[in-house]
């Protein structure tokens, strides 16, 4: 995977450094093919204490630090220059981390320092999941936010890669729990490992242990109450979950993951009022999370017109059909022009008697399926209802070339003719 990592950073990057802790592949090969530097070193069981060799060889005014299984979009490195000032006192910038899951296609949200400035004392610690900031906090470096995103694959991992990942750093972190069992974030991260592996009661049980140590800012206390009700839900403690939801959203308002959790304990309980705002609440905050970043770390990123589309069919299923209509129109400008949107917008529209509307869309699906008779159909008798008896007639007659004699429609256009006077036309179809 370094290739495609490095490749992402070498337009913007004046100097590539490559840590090789033991590889046996092509991975110095790769890295040599792109002009990095490499330096080598023994692997220890420790994260930190590779990631603090590799930046002593950084010669830059600003370190950017990835892993192989990640990539800069090219979208973001405009943002990031914008950020490459000169400055006089240690800065360090969260980065916002888009998370590919293993089915391929959705993303959650996180986030992480991976930006800062050079030999400023500024040092990773933790064997695993190892972070800058405690070292930021000792010599008062400024924390600062930003929209640079970061594309991370690891979790995309299936089979046997995700086995070897998984084993390897879940002996990694009991042993940090076993030296020092009353830290918090050793708990927490140990529960994130049980969580992938879908091994829930060992995770709620490190996850509640985390929250009664007590220890973490109120941006990670939200998190880490996120990740609990979550796994409660999959648990289907669904009454324990909510208390730790709300208490979420009063630490942090500004999130989208609570709001999703909501959802998620209305569903199950069959309350879709509830879940209808909960979703909605959800859309309003993950536009102003892609305009201003986020604020906790469980954050996810809902696809736009998978969110809409539910949202829609939860109103559509409510019969509450101008809120369904709005919904399926925007699935619409977002670019989803399936059958299966088209058809319940069509309907929504027949609801609401919306008949210019309804006539739009059931000309979209026989652009999208071919001429179909049941919209033919549907098209003649808006028609009638409009008294656009020319256009209905022009319409049944093409029906009635596609199924010809058929008893139903032979009796629409005699009817047709007689409203418009013409009683031998009439009598001829009726015949």
């Amino acid at each position: 995977m370094l290739g495609a990592c490095l490749e992402s950073v070498a337009a913007i990057a004046d100097q590539l450094v490559v840590l090789d802790t033991g590889s046996t592949d092509r991975t110095v090969e790769i890295a040599e093919s792109f002009a990095a530097e490499i330096h080598y070193f023994d692997w220890c069981e420790d994260f930190s204490a590779a990631r603090n060799e590799s930046i002593k060889y950084a010669t830059g005014d600003w370190i950017l630090w990835l892993d192989a299984d990640e990539r800069l979009p090219e979208t973001s490195i405009p943002a990031l220059k914008k950020l490459l000032k000169v400055e006089f006192k240690p800065v360090i910038y969260r980065l916002r981390i888009k998370n590919l899951q293993e089915d391929g296609i959705n993303f959650t949200l996180s986030d992480a320092h991976r930006l800062f400035t050079n030999h400023r004392g500024l040092r990773f610690s933790g064997r695993i999941h190892e972070q800058i900031s405690p070292s930021a906090k000792k010599i008062a470096a400024s924390e600062r936010t930003c929209l640079v995103m970061l594309d991370h694959l690891g979790y995309s991992f299936s089979g046997i890669d995700k086995t070897r990942k998984q084993d390897r750093n879940r002996k990694m972190l009991e042993n940090e729990l076993l030296k020092n069992p009353a830290n918090a974030y050793n708990h927490y991260t140990l529960a994130h490992n049980y969580k992938l592996d879908n091994k829930l009661d060992a995770a709620a049980k490190h996850y509640l242990k985390a929250l009664e140590l007590d220890q973490f800012e109120s941006a990670m206390q939200a998190s880490l109450m996120n990740s609990y009700a979550d796994t409660l839900l999959d648990l289907g403690r669904l009454a324990e979950a909510l208390p730790f939801i709300e208490r979420s959203l009063d630490l942090h308002k500004n999130q989208n993951a609570a709001y999703f959790l909501k959802y998620r304990v209305a569903e199950l309980e069959h309350r879709s009022q509830d879940a209808i705002q909960a979703l909605e609440d959800l859309a309003l905050r993950q536009e102003q999370i892609q305009k201003q970043g986020t604020s906790i770390s469980t954050d996810i990123e809902a696809d736009h017109i998978v969110l809409r589309k539910t949202i829609a069919d939860l109103y559509f299923a409510q019969k509450q059909w101008p809120q369904a209509a709005k919904n399926y129109q925007l699935c619409l400008d977002a670019g989803d022009k399936s059958e299966l949107v088209l058809k319940s917008y069509f309907k929504s529209l027949e609801q609401l008697e919306d008949w210019p509307g309804a006539l739009d869309v059931l000309g979209k699906l026989i652009q999208l399926t071919g001429e179909s008779p049941l919209y033919l159909n549907a098209i003649g008798t808006i028609l009638l209802r409009m008294k656009e008896y020319q256009a209905a007639l022009q319409t049944y007659l093409r029906l009635n070339h596609l199924q010809p004699r058929e008893v139903t429609t032979c009796r629409k256009i005699a009817s047709i003719y007689a409203k418009m006077g013409n009683v031998d036309k009439a009598q001829e179809w009726l015949t």
